[in-house]
């Protein structure tokens, strides 16, 4: 019975926290990006008065979803380089 559980094979040493590769999770790699692109698009359709009824909310919501997205994507990048 295992008493942990590691990266490593029998026999080799166990690999420290901080150099074991990430997997691939879409919504730490993919959702901020989509946050600041459908953002940038809203504040874009608001400034132009393509944005249908008042164009004060949409250009709020878009503003928050890039500072959103933005946020994301710096903790995410401080939880990567900590190994989380």
């Amino acid at each position: 019975m295992l008493a942990h559980m590691n990266d490593s094979t029998e026999g080799e040493a166990p690999v420290p926290r901080r150099f074991r590769r990430l997997t691939f999770d879409p919504l730490r790699h993919v959702m901020p990006w989509v946050a600041v692109v459908v953002g940038l698009f809203l504040v874009v359709r608001a400034a132009l008065g393509r944005s249908p009824g008042d164009d004060a909310p949409w250009l709020v919501m878009g503003l928050a979803l890039v500072v959103v997205g933005i946020a994301v994507f710096v903790v995410d990048r401080w939880r990567a380089r900590r190994g989380r």
